[in-house]
């Protein structure tokens, strides 16, 4: 299927460090891994095993994600594995350690915490394990998989700018937000530089949502507060999903054109959701499955000695109205 945005390679000061590799006697890879690793040569492992660390398991994206990953997995010959973090620093700190002391053949982590995960990048890197970060980029690492949230939150902003413009009459608007992840907070800094309050405009409640059933509730008691509320910006699709049933339950009409409903992500309900052509208005959508299949690709090749310095993935604002969104969808089909 063709991509409608392309991969974005990832470059920087450490694509100058060009990988020195060559095969080992054993059959194994070694690698100059620079100063990353003592100035160590590292010989890779021949074992094909990732362990993908994923602290947000209750996000709807994340069982599309682990399909992805377990079929790129499956094609190229690869076992995943996972931990099970429960969105708990302390836990994913002691799973990770033990994979890093098991001395994994190589790790893809989203580190609820950047700082408290560098030192056991760096640790991994040190034992030879690949170390690949996930949506936040680590100092010990050896590639990425990004989706750039600063990008993805201007987005949202743009198009419920452009929405509000086009409304008549005043616009109350909810931003549920969750700064405690670093894309949290990226995408909530690229809101606020995008979307334009003030004239028929007002931000009547900004508050933090991490689940469905958070901005299920929040939405609820600010309807109650503000009955002419009739803007939603989440910071994910499952936070605005829950808005957004909250306005239903409150007997709103599902294709009422007041009401502007957004969210990010890209997940399959966001998308379906947006795809009724209702008060879900957009999704401001990442490819999962590029996603899901960077898991895998990006470390395998760097275990196989192929250079890989990660990939962005563009995140795409889709409306009702937007060609690609089929070709999105159909990804889950």
């Amino acid at each position: 299927m063709k991509h409608p945005v392309p991969f974005r390679r990832l470059a920087g000061a450490t694509a100058a460090a060009v990988l020195t590799l060559s095969l080992a006697a054993c059959g194994g890879i070694t690698q100059d891994t620079g100063s990353a690793a003592g100035g160590q040569s590292c010989k890779r492992s021949t074992d094909k095993v990732i362990g993908f660390d994923y602290p947000l398991t209750s996000l709807s994206v994340y069982g599309d994600l682990k399909r992805f990953a377990e079929q790129r997995a499956t094609a190229r010959g690869y076992q995943m594995k996972y931990t099970a973090d429960d969105e708990d620093l302390q836990k994913q700190t002691q799973n990770v350690q033990t994979w890093v002391t098991q001395k994994i053949p190589a790790i893809v982590s989203y580190p609820l915490e950047p700082a408290s995960m560098e030192p056991l990048a760096q640790q991994a890197r040190g034992n030879c394990t690949v170390f690949v970060s996930y949506a936040s980029p680590l100092k010990n690492q050896d590639a990425s998989v990004l989706f750039s949230g600063l990008e993805s939150g201007q987005a949202l902003g743009k198009t419920a700018t452009e929405w509000a413009k086009q409304h008549q009459g005043p616009v109350k608007v909810l931003v549920l937000n969750n700064r405690d992840l670093a894309v949290g907070a990226q995408r909530d800094d690229g809101l606020k530089a995008s979307f334009a309050a003030g004239g028929n405009v007002e931000i009547v409640s900004t508050q933090k949502a991490g689940t469905r059933a958070d901005g299920e509730q929040i939405a609820r008691t600010v309807l109650q507060a503000h009955p002419d509320l009739n803007m939603v910006l989440g910071y994910d699709d499952d936070v605005a999903l829950g808005a957004q049933q909250a306005f239903l339950n409150a007997g709103k009409n599902p294709k009422d054109p007041g009401i502007f409903i957004g969210g990010q992500d890209g997940s399959k309900e966001g998308l379906q959701a947006v795809s009724q052509g209702g008060i879900y208005r957009v999704s401001v959508a990442v490819r999962i499955r590029d996603i899901g299949f960077a898991v895998t690709d990006v470390a395998a090749d760097l275990l196989e000695g192929k250079p890989n310095k990660g990939v962005n993935v563009p995140p795409v604002a889709l409306t009702a109205s937007t060609p690609s969104l089929k070709e999105y969808l159909s990804d889950y089909s």
